[in-house]
């Protein structure tokens, strides 16, 4: 297939697929019924895109510090390689903030981190429930497979696992003093009607950021309700957890300057709990008129840019990520 032309004077990327598509549909109210619950009634952020038009490592890296050296996903065959790069969880800690990154049993992808790696903060997802009546200030979860929800994985499984999560934290009380960003690392390879914005573009002149749409539900007690059509993309998710804490920028462009979401939070509970863990859910109602669905916004920059470099904790730099050319 040709995908159309990209704006901002980077040509299109072109992909030959040897292979039959198949189509995938199910039901999201009966296989999904806490993810249907928490986009009703808290923030459903529809323009939120993939950072990258990448592989899944890029985009998991793009959340945790808003930067990649890799536009790959490194072998799983040879050892993880080990980037000093920059990251909101090590920029917490260094500012005295407490942290933890619940992960799969590889630590992915914390692990590609020399300040995070070998941490004692590093732990199994699984971990979260128990920790729920005292979380740090900043938590980062992954769930390994099959409840990654990884094509072919049950979605319905990793469902599970977030809802048992989110209910433990509520338990303990803090539905009213968390804030819950959830979104998954890249699109699947599925269609979308709607072209994103070109942002930045490889060194061949593809168009790399923003990548497809990709959902990000954004909830909790002061997470006002309502759905969101600004453009924003995983690097938000990071801007979004400086602003809320309170810490300063960065030092990664990419992340300091993009969009924050935190104004979706208030000061006061707004959302009462969701259904407890494993209980029926009853959705909302929906609104009655209907709501007009909203025509994109622009895009949020006047002209594309080229990838810039990566920037490392000792204020040195990497080349900028080109390690999958498109010819």
């Amino acid at each position: 297939m040709t995908a159309p032309p990209t704006r901002g004077g980077s040509k299109p990327l072109r992909l030959a697929y040897p292979t039959t598509a198949t189509r995938s549909q199910f039901d999201t109210l009966a296989a999904l019924p806490f993810y249907a619950y928490v986009a009703a009634t808290g923030a459903f952020l529809e323009n939120h895109c993939s950072g990258f038009g990448t592989n899944s490592t890029a985009n998991h890296l793009l959340i945790v510090g808003g930067q990649s050296p890799t536009l790959r996903n490194p072998p799983s065959s040879q050892p993880a390689p080990v980037w000093d790069m920059r990251s909101i969880l090590g920029h917490a800690q260094d500012k005295g903030l407490t942290w933890k990154a619940y992960t799969g049993t590889s630590a992915y992808p914390v692990h590609f981190y020399s300040q995070l790696a070998a941490s004692a903060n590093v732990v199994r997802s699984d971990q979260i429930v128990a920790d729920a009546a005292n979380l740090p200030q900043l938590s980062m979860v992954w769930h390994d497979a099959p409840f990654d929800e990884h094509p072919p994985a049950d979605v319905s499984v990793g469902e599970s696992k977030v809802w048992q999560a989110v209910d433990a934290i509520v338990a303990a009380g803090h539905w009213d003093d968390t804030v819950f960003l959830l979104t998954w690392d890249d699109w699947g390879g599925w269609d979308d009607h709607v072209a994103t914005p070109n942002i930045e573009y490889t060194p061949d002149g593809v168009q790399l950021a923003f990548g497809p749409r990709v959902p990000l539900l954004m909830f909790g007690g002061t997470v006002k309700a309502g759905i969101d059509s600004r453009w924003n993309s995983h690097v938000s998710i990071g801007k979004t957890a400086l602003d809320l804490l309170g810490l300063p920028t960065l030092g990664v462009p990419r992340l300091d300057g993009a969009t924050s979401l935190a104004d979706l939070v208030g000061s006061t509970s707004v959302t009462p709990r969701p259904p407890a863990f494993g209980s029926t859910v009853v959705q909302p109602p929906p609104p009655v008129p209907a709501p007009t669905p909203a025509i994109p916004p622009p895009s949020p920059v006047s002209a594309s840019s080229p990838v810039g470099p990566v920037y490392l904790r000792d204020g040195t730099t990497l080349p900028p990520p080109h390690d999958q050319p498109v010819k």
